[in-house]
């Protein structure tokens, strides 16, 4: 499956099957989990694999998304510093291990607001100073989903996504942005473009905004304010600009439309967005 099939594929499953996967798909999985990863600012990661057993299931308990997840064999998490580099590089790095897993036909499911990070910790041995922004289950979807499984995708509007001149943007002759419609996009940017567009966001926010400024195009992100009074402990949105970064860089190698990433911040005229990096076609 290619990286494009598994952006199209991937979807947030709640319900699994109990079984692991066969022992071939287990030692990919393995690889992939533990596999050291670099995201665009240069922090590396590498997660952990929690196997639910015997021993693991008491403590284990409703960690994820307070039972709103049923049955996953495996789950994976890691730590970072709570610095907004760090955090954006987690979300870079794990995207890019749940869109190899999903490769697979694995069922995976981003938990970064709702799961006992007490209980992690312990598993995990978290390093003083550190910090568990997201987890996931692992495992084979189950057939049916499930009646909560259903409320939460209602809840997420989880097929929903914003306007093309919502996100994208132009660089205006007195530096502010102007809305763009992604007809204006030669192929196949246009298609990089869908596949940002379509990542997966905390609750469905999509808090990036794409500013194109000749051949650079700017990422910024739009927080929303009632995401930082909720989560005090990180800005949780960081994360969603590292899954942004990681499907504009996958896309666009898989089209053949190589690129590289740059800090070159225009000083754009908004004070409600944050710049956070630049991507120009090499």
């Amino acid at each position: 499956m290619s990286i494009l099939d598994a952006m199209d594929r991937r979807t947030s499953v709640r319900t699994y099957k109990e079984e692991l996967p066969v022992s071939s798909t287990m030692e990919r999985v393995e690889k992939i989990v533990a596999k050291e990863r670099k995201g665009p600012f240069g922090n590396r990661c590498s997660f952990t694999l929690i196997r639910v057993n015997d021993e693991t299931r008491e403590e284990i308990g409703k960690l994820a998304s307070y039972g709103m997840i049923k049955n996953a064999p495996l789950y994976f998490g890691g730590f970072s510093e709570n610095e907004e580099r760090a955090l954006i590089d987690y979300g870079y790095c794990f995207e890019e291990a749940v869109l190899e897993l999903t490769a697979l036909g694995l069922g995976t499911c981003w938990l970064g607001g709702t799961f006992s990070r007490g209980k992690v910790a312990r598993i995990l041995d978290l390093p003083e100073g550190k910090i568990i922004p997201a987890i996931s289950p692992i495992g084979l979807s189950g057939e049916k989903m499930s009646f909560t499984e259903r409320v939460s995708r209602f809840v997420a509007g989880s097929k929903n996504r914003k306007p093309h001149n919502k996100i994208l943007f132009s660089w205006g002759a007195e530096g502010q942005p102007l809305p763009e419609e992604l007809i204006n996009y030669p192929a196949p940017v246009d298609e990089i473009i869908e596949a940002v567009r379509f990542a997966p966001s905390a609750s469905n926010k999509q808090p990036w905004r794409i500013v194109r400024q000749g051949d650079l195009h700017h990422l910024y992100c739009e927080f929303d304010k009632n995401y930082l009074r909720l989560f005090r402990q990180f800005k949780i949105q960081l994360l969603d600009m590292g899954i942004a970064l990681c499907h504009l860089l996958k896309a666009s190698e898989e089209l053949r439309w190589r690129g590289k990433f740059s800090y070159s911040d225009p000083h754009l005229e908004n004070e409600d967005w944050t710049y956070i990096l630049s991507w120009k076609k090499v």
